[in-house]
């Protein structure tokens, strides 16, 4: 069956209702063509951002930062190569005023990696 759209937001920093609330988009708000996962089956890895790779290992992000915001900021801040060096969570944590359990995955990612490649 298919869906249908009826409408593609165009702007997606915020959105305001009546009130003048800030709503915090969702990864479910974007056109699939940029949603990480989608865009990671239709195209392959090399189709994702640095922050768009960390958004899929963070998963969902809190109730104030939306996933992608969360990863593009962590990305942006702290930079590519550094975040992969950073091995103590409580600091990460700190810097970015992230939740403990979202600096653990970060970390825990980082030294995945770091253990691969030191096998090969």
């Amino acid at each position: 069956m298919n869906q249908v759209s009826y409408y593609t937001l165009q702007n997606h920093d915020v959105v305001l209702d009546n009130q003048g609330k800030r709503y915090v988009l969702k990864i479910r708000d974007l056109p699939d063509e940029e949603k990480p996962r989608e865009k990671l089956l239709e195209h392959g890895l090399s189709a994702l951002s640095v922050s768009e790779l960390l958004a899929l290992v963070l998963g969902v992000g809190t109730k104030k930062e939306d996933v992608m915001e969360m990863s593009f900021r962590i990305i942006k801040n702290y930079g590519e190569g550094s975040i992969m060096f950073e091995k103590e969570p409580r600091k990460l944590a700190e810097n970015f005023n992230l939740p403990i359990g979202k600096a653990m995955q970060i970390v825990a990612c980082a030294e995945l990696g770091r253990r691969f490649f030191q096998k090969k």
